[in-house]
């Protein structure tokens, strides 16, 4: 199978962001391109565009308790913001901020969601590439994330044998929760499995199963890229505001 075009990047900014870039690299690898910048950089308006040119979605890892790293995520989300790139931050400080950054979405990362995190990001690249068999458009995942309100999301690992039902109830009951003031509007399933010929069925049916056992009333669209490699196991990826 081909590599994903790569139209998203990571950039790992101070010394922990650049850290935290290479514990989650492994995950999106195939996916993204990488910078690191630390705190010495002249981070200048030239530098930044270069670092956006062709970039769709945008990751940024960093520790809001480093306030030179802060200053540089500010900087770079703003023209990622003129650009109308999607730009999600991983934040690895252990204390709340109260400071706007100027990005869509921002993801306070331990190691006990970061793997997570990841796999739901990857999948959301993934689904934007035309390698995708079904592929969600890039404005989605910017509406999305857009809203001045938080995220919930959930990634889980499945096989053939468990139920639609099944999967509804262990997506829905452990979802993780981004920020707050979640408006229930746009929900988005990303789900990677072998080819098949039922996989729409069975799309179908995990669906109606979540829209039947959610409380919330978000409209839901859905992406389906297929891997060979897959080996009888299906993942899902379920995110909403």
């Amino acid at each position: 199978m081909e590599k994903i075009t790569k139209s998203a990047k990571i950039i790992g900014i101070g010394n922990e962001g650049i850290s935290n870039l290479e514990s989650i690299y492994n995950v999106v690898k195939e996916n993204v391109d990488t910078e690191k910048i630390n705190i010495n950089q002249d981070v200048d308006k030239e530098y930044v565009r270069e670092l956006l040119d062709g970039v769709d979605i945008l990751l940024l890892t960093y520790s809001t308790q480093d306030k030179r790293a802060v200053d540089i995520v500010k900087a770079i989300a703003f023209m990622a913001g003129e650009r109308r790139v999607l730009s999600i931050g991983l934040n690895s400080s252990d204390k709340e901020h109260k400071e706007e950054l100027g990005l869509n979405q921002e993801f306070m990362i331990s190691q006990y969601n970061t793997t997570k995190i990841m796999n739901i990001i990857n999948m959301m690249i993934e689904a934007v590439s035309d390698d995708c068999a079904i592929s969600i458009d890039l404005t989605d995942l910017k509406e999305l994330f857009a809203s001045e309100g938080g995220v919930r999301y959930n990634f889980e690992n499945f096989t053939r044998e468990n139920s639609p039902s099944e999967i509804a109830d262990k997506l829905l009951s452990e979802m993780k929760e981004a920020g707050s003031d979640f408006i229930e509007k746009k929900g988005v399933m990303l789900v990677e499995m072998d080819k098949s010929e039922d996989a729409i069925v069975l799309l179908y049916d995990i669906l109606t199963c979540i829209q039947e056992k959610s409380a919330s009333t978000y409209d839901i669209i859905f992406s389906l890229y297929m891997n060979e490699n897959c080996n009888n196991q299906i993942k899902f990826g379920l995110i909403y505001n």
